[in-house]
């Protein structure tokens, strides 16, 4: 059937899905990325200097037959973990990427013994929060004018271990 072809057409995407650790050659990629994703919302070229130094450890990209499709980060203090930001490319959306860019970070977190970790999802980003939701992420709060716009968030937050 037509729906199983278009299924294995996906799967097969998924492994063709390189997780790799974000080097500063990546970085006009990622905020190429960055900007189709967020807009006006965006973040600059500093704060992404300021991740790499920071964060590196759990700072990876995703590479599409050798093309940088998306990125994560997470940043990690104590026994709290939190994604700081994650993005696909548009024309690499709905294939699988984030869920894999989430699931390398969340093995990563828990081999390096990080119990718990949170994010914020905009209140009206339905996708983003339905994917969270499917990697076993809850609502804890909603945060009002978390976003420079004004824009409210819900926190979001999952056990790893």
């Amino acid at each position: 059937s037509h729906r199983l072809r278009s299924f294995h057409g996906q799967r097969s995407l998924t492994r063709a899905i390189q997780i790799v650790p974000f080097r500063l050659r990546h970085l006009a990629r990622v905020l190429r990325i960055e900007r189709a994703s967020f807009g006006a919302e965006a973040w600059p070229r500093k704060y992404f200097l300021e991740l790499y130094r920071d964060c590196r450890d759990f700072f990876v990209v995703a590479k599409v037959g050798g093309r940088v499709a998306g990125y994560a980060v997470a940043c990690a203090e104590k026994r709290n973990a939190e994604i700081a930001s994650l993005a696909v490319h548009p024309d690499y959306r709905r294939r699988g990427v984030a869920g894999v860019l989430m699931r390398h970070t969340l093995r990563a977190l828990g081999a390096a013994g990080f119990g718990r970790v949170e994010l914020m999802v905009r209140t009206g980003n339905t996708a983003g929060a339905q994917l969270y939701r499917s990697l076993g992420f809850r609502r804890v709060r909603m945060v009002p004018r978390y976003y420079e716009d004004g824009g409210d968030g819900f926190l979001m937050a999952r056990a790893i271990q």
